[in-house]
């Protein structure tokens, strides 16, 4: 526990640790009143919790062996996880701005596809230190847009999962997807980003936003790395020499 506690401290400023604090910190008072809420709906409690386990996700990987890609993941990922499940589950399903708030939604889906990318960038970028070997830069951001893809595909299901056991748990699904129209009804909610045309496709209507705001989100931050890929020298050259160790901190 000691050499974790200070591989923690070695591959992250304090400060970061201190600003992850304050996030979850509201997290678990979310958690917590969400029991106390009036009427009581365990979906609340339930889903804040489920996503206050991704504001852990880089300790996590520093329990992986030394030689893990995870390893090599920079801190600074989880401050932009932490900040993106917040405004989700704080925000988004404790404070109801998914239902007070237009285009909230909207707006978290589009900017979580872009980190997605990032991510995926991130992630290939640590392959390739594991192995010590460079992989061709197209490989590498084609491969960061199909991970945003992947990941974004996942949260739906993650989403449809969830209401169905908020469903077998409390006799009513949970609203996770926002199928239902008759809650978004006289809440900002009920404008849907694709006119439905007639009430019955509202639900459907919704799903289709998300992943069309998936798709532009990755797609922009596709082409921004592309562009302007911040790993490396030029366009193609990686940031780091494999016959001395990386030569970049994060």
């Amino acid at each position: 526990m000691k050499n974790y506690i200070q591989r923690l401290k070695d591959n992250c400023p304090t400060r970061r640790f201190i600003f992850w604090w304050i996030f979850r910190a509201l997290m678990i008072y979310a958690f917590v009143a969400g029991f106390f809420k009036k009427p009581f709906d365990i979906t609340d409690p339930l889903q804040v919790g489920a996503n206050f386990a991704a504001m852990f996700a880089w300790e996590i990987f520093m329990l992986f062996p030394e030689k893990s890609m995870w390893r090599k993941l920079p801190s600074s990922m989880q401050s932009w996880l932490t900040v993106l499940v917040f405004c989700a589950s704080f925000g988004g399903k404790f404070l109801n701005f998914y239902y007070d708030i237009q285009l909230w939604d909207s707006v978290l889906h589009f900017l979580g596809a872009a980190m997605a990318v990032f991510f995926g960038y991130e992630i290939f970028c640590a392959l390739m230190k594991r192995d010590r070997k460079e992989a061709p830069f197209t490989v590498v951001v084609l491969g960061a847009l199909c991970f945003s893809f992947l990941v974004t595909t996942c949260w739906e299901l993650f989403e449809f999962s969830f209401d169905q056991i908020a469903g077998i748990m409390s006799g009513y699904p949970g609203d996770s997807q926002h199928w239902s129209l008759e809650l978004a009804l006289g809440t900002s909610k009920e404008v849907a980003l694709i006119n439905p045309i007639v009430p019955e496709r509202w639900p459907i209507m919704d799903i289709m936003a998300d992943m069309v705001l998936n798709t532009l989100g990755a797609v922009l931050a596709f082409l921004y790395i592309y562009f302007i890929p911040y790993r490396h020298k030029g366009k193609y050259k990686f940031d780091f020499d494999f016959s001395i160790g990386e030569k970049t901190t994060v």
